[in-house]
């Protein structure tokens, strides 16, 4: 989900495992020299989630990589599927509470979320989380956010990935 800190904590799990970390929206941004909202805006969803496609199977050649999806990523296609036969996915499992709040604090635009009020971001967050939740619960590992800290799910993450090496 956007917001439940993929980018911030794949990081930090790169980092102890010492990996790569490719945060693909990013990827996706450079690619096309331009912002996830503006791609979005500019040429639509479905341009977007192809593009996200195509850069999710280079990432997924790589390896020693920590790899950050957007929320929407093991949505479309056979995204999920991809991602469980040539890694280890872990589900960053946040609540909403912790979702709406990071949406509303936060720096970055979130095209989904963009002109929402809080009660309508909630209800947003909600219906996208029903939507989604059936391919996420297909991760191989899920934590709880925030019953689980940074450095908690960095420790608990590298023995799992440690382990099935």
């Amino acid at each position: 989900m956007p917001g439940s800190g993929k980018s911030t904590w794949g990081k930090k799990l790169a980092a102890a495992l010492k990996y790569h970390f490719v945060d693909l929206d990013e990827l996706i941004e450079q690619f096309e020299k331009s912002s996830i909202s503006e791609i979005f805006n500019k040429k639509g969803e479905e341009y977007f989630r192809e593009l996200e496609f195509k850069c999710l199977t280079d990432t997924l050649k790589f390896s020693n990589v920590v790899i950050s999806t957007g929320g929407g990523t093991p949505c479309f296609f056979n995204n999920m599927e991809l991602m469980n036969q040539h890694g280890i996915t872990l589900y960053l499992n946040a609540n909403i509470g912790i979702i709406k709040d990071r949406i509303l604090k936060g720096k970055k635009q979130r095209p989904l979320f963009l002109g929402l009020n809080e009660e309508q971001i909630q209800k947003k967050i909600e219906k996208i989380l029903s939507i989604r939740e059936p391919f996420y619960s297909n991760a191989f590992y899920s934590f709880h956010i925030p019953l689980q800290s940074v450095q908690t799910f960095v420790n608990s993450a590298v023995q799992l990935i440690e382990q099935n090496k």
